[in-house]
This record gives structure tokens, sequence and C-alpha cells, in this order.
């Protein structure tokens, strides 16, 4: 067992599981060394092995799956209030058809049509309201928030380094987009 670490004998869930906990802030090491019945020190040691890129892409992977989450939150938030509305105006509109039927001649009849057209205008404000709300539900990222653009550019940069030339060129036109400083690494 000499250079490994106790963690490497875990499946290899377990230890992604591991570092994702500690890179997020999600559990310290010391936690996990007591979960596992390992010294902190033997953590320590086993998130030294863990590459930069690698916590890059679990932050990066975090922030994506929680602006997806957060926009799907308010999608169904912004679909319910829709849903509510749409059965509240169908109730307004039935009973002050019922209503208008019915006051022919009647003066609290009036004064109930006059409270639901006031409550109509309001519903169909809001319905209009959601209507443009729907219409402007939308998610956005970043290119460097991107998992997959991350790895994309871990294996570019990898054969850049066989090419010096071709990897100076590259980096400043990735500077340019604002993905990567001009020394490679993410900004």
């Amino acid at each position: 067992m000499a250079g490994k670490h106790k963690i490497d004998l875990l499946p290899k869930a377990k230890r992604d599981e591991i570092v994702r906990d500690i890179v997020l802030g999600r559990r310290s090491m010391w936690k996990v060394s007591q979960d596992l019945g390992i010294a902190d020190t033997s953590v320590g040691r086993y998130m030294a092995t863990v590459k930069e890129e690698e916590r890059l892409e679990i932050i990066a992977r975090a922030a994506h799956d929680s602006k997806i989450a957060a926009a799907m939150q308010n999608a169904d938030l912004v679909n319910e209030l829709g849903a509510d509305t749409d059965k509240d105006l169908k109730f307004v509109l039935r009973e002050l058809k019922a209503l208008l039927d019915a006051a022919k001649g009647d003066e609290d009849r009036i004064l109930q049509l006059g409270t639901l057209k006031e409550l109509r205008q309001s519903l169909m404000a809001l319905s209009e309201m959601q209507g443009k709300l729907n219409k402007k539900v939308e998610i956005t990222f970043g290119l460097h928030e991107s998992p997959a653009f991350l790895e994309l550019r871990r294996v570019i940069l990898a054969v850049l380094e066989r090419h010096p030339d071709a990897k100076a060129d590259f980096l400043t036109e990735m500077g340019r987009l604002k993905v990567v400083n001009p020394k490679g690494l993410p900004e």
C-alpha cells in the first residue's frame, strides 16, 4: 500500500463524492476523516492530489446545476401563477355573466357588478404581466462556467503544448474572448 491513500481503495463514486463535498464546502476534511475512520492529514494528502482543473470542473458543474435549479424553480412559479390567474379570470367572467343576466333593475346586483368589474381589471392586468414574464424566462451561462467547455479547454491546451506557436495565438484569442487570461489560466 506504499504510495496509495486509503481513500484510493474506496469505489470511484465514493471518492468522487468525497472530493465534491470537500471542494464545495459541504463537508470538511476533518468530517470526512471521521466518517472514514482515518486521520484528517490523510484526507489532506489525498486532496492535494486533486488537480486544479478537476476542482474548477466541480465548481463549474455545481454553479451550472444551481442556476438550472433556480431557473426551473422560477419558471414553475411563473407557470403556477399563470394557471391560477387563468382559473380566477374564468371564474370572474362566469360570475360577471351570471350577474349581468340577473341584474336587470336590481341596485345591489349593480354594485356587485361594479366590484367584479374592478376585480376583472386587476386580474386582466395580472394576466398580462404573467404573459410577459413567461416570455422573458431565460437562462444564460457564461462559457467559462460550462463543465463541457472546461474539459474541451483542457484538451486543447494539452494539444497546444506540443505546438508552442499555435498555443500563443490560441491564448491571445481566448484572452480576447475573456475565457482565459494570457497565461492560459481561468479567470
